[in-house]
């Protein structure tokens, strides 16, 4: 189990609201991740409210993320 704290909840329920929502760049046998699909992402975020704090929060997380993937890639 993750523990998330209270002041965070409304930016990993997001984050994993649009985890589906990633834009890729796929050739030549290799996958890029690009980050999430703003727009498409937006119907989520505007259902659950979120915040310009909270969706500063997404975006954070989504960099750790293309960090994480890049490193994986090399």
């Amino acid at each position: 189990m993750i523990e998330v704290w209270a002041c965070n909840w409304s930016a990993v329920t997001a984050f994993l609201a649009v985890q589906t929502q990633w834009r890729l760049a796929v050739g030549l046998g290799a996958v890029c991740w690009l980050g999430i699909d703003y727009a498409a992402a937006d119907v989520a975020f505007r259902r659950l409210r979120i915040t310009d704090e909270a969706f500063a929060q997404v975006q954070l997380m989504e960099q750790a993320a293309l960090d994480v993937f890049a490193e994986e890639a090399s």
